[in-house]
């Protein structure tokens, strides 16, 4: 691939898109804090981490494989219910001296789908609780449960045609929680300090520091992502993360091993202790960019047909991959080798302050300017 500019010098548009992209999440979970007057509802956060309420409603094999999106959407429209949103947020006023808006009462699902078979074969809906900022008992969420499991009775009784239609409704608590949250920061930033030293070891410094910096970028921006499309945090997210930090430390390597064979090329052609760094940078990240480019996209292509015929909860985990796959080119492209090229040339000025500091010229300059 053919490219003309130097790559890592064009580092202040590369270093300025990330910032801008954080900016837009901010001001996306800002909107969705003000919208549902809650800021726990600025990121969606899925009941593996918050805990959620689920309702069966049992039909049977034929009328679910028949009618399975007008019955899901049933569900789904009583739990979005103006009505019930307004007798939730009365019985709050006048039981539990709580103003909350309708906004935040309805319910927003997690994942549906069919479980059981034959003539026991339910649609299973799973939705977030009412946030722990106004209900940290859940009374109030049982409370709005009474109400949904009355209305879908209602709606599937005999008087509707619907004979034997059992509805039940059922809480769960946070399956994933502090635990997994903790399990999973420890074995990131574990798995960031071996990284560090393995590319210190077989590189420098300065390539390893650019590493650790371009895998921070990309979970940065991979929680920015999520949180501008909305996409549902759970435990599938953890692991769609640990997944990426793994797949861009690998194109991130291949660049900087390029740029240590091009720097021992390099010194043994130059007379020059102190190289160009910027152009060292963009000679590796060009001569590893088709296979970079190629990497990526047919990743891609796989992630991407999980992502368009998956189930939602396939989906919950092929979108941050493909976010991540996004940012990993990104980041390894450009973040990381203009990093290093920064703060080599930083470490080589600092060398070359000390070297003119302690140099005979030096010296006889000073005496003679004290004399």
């Amino acid at each position: 691939m053919k490219i003309n500019r130097n790559i890592p010098k064009m580092f202040k548009i590369w270093f300025v898109i990330p910032f801008v992209v954080i900016l837009i999440a901010a001001a996306v979970f800002t909107g969705y804090a003000v919208s549902y007057k809650d800021i726990s509802k600025g990121m969606n956060i899925g009941t593996d981490f918050a805990g959620g309420s689920v309702v069966n409603v049992v039909l049977g094999e034929d009328e679910l494989t028949q009618n399975y999106q007008k019955h899901l959407d049933t569900v789904v429209g009583v739990l979005q219910d103006d009505d019930i949103a307004n007798q939730v947020v009365q019985i709050a006023k006048e039981k539990y001296n709580i103003t909350i808006a309708p906004s935040a009462v309805k319910a927003t699902v997690s994942y549906s789908q069919k479980s059981d078979s034959g003539a026991n074969m339910a649609l299973v809906v799973k939705y977030d609780n009412i946030s722990k900022t106004y209900d940290p008992t859940n009374e109030l969420t049982n409370e709005r449960n009474t109400l949904i499991e009355a209305k879908l009775k209602e709606i599937y009784s005999a008087d509707n045609g619907y004979a034997n239609v059992d509805v039940t409704m059922s809480n769960i608590g946070a399956t994933a929680s502090e635990s997994l949250i903790r399990t999973a920061i420890i074995s990131l930033v574990i798995s960031l300090a071996i990284i560090l030293v393995y590319v210190i070891i077989r590189f420098e410094l300065w390539s390893g520091l650019a590493a650790i910096i371009a895998l921070i970028h990309d979970v940065a921006m991979m929680v920015a992502l999520t949180i501008i499309f909305h996409i549902q945090v759970n435990s599938s997210f953890i692991a769609a993360m640990i997944t990426i930090v793994a797949y861009s430390i690998n194109n991130t390597i291949v660049i900087f091993d390029r740029v240590r064979e091009n720097n021992k090329i390099d010194k043994k052609l130059s007379q020059n202790a102190f190289l160009d760094n910027f152009a060292i940078a963009d000679k590796s990240t060009k001569q590893s960019m088709t296979r970079t480019i190629n990497t990526t996209v047919t990743t891609m292509f796989a992630i991407v047909i999980f992502a368009i015929l998956g189930a939602s909860t396939v989906r919950e985990f092929a979108l941050p991959v493909i976010f991540g796959l996004v940012e990993g080119f990104y980041s390894s492209v450009f973040i990381s080798p203009a990093l290093y090229a920064l703060m080599k040339n930083a470490g080589d000025n600092w060398k070359k302050a000390r070297a003119s500091k302690a140099s005979p010229s030096f010296v006889g300059q000073k005496k003679k300017k004290n004399a």
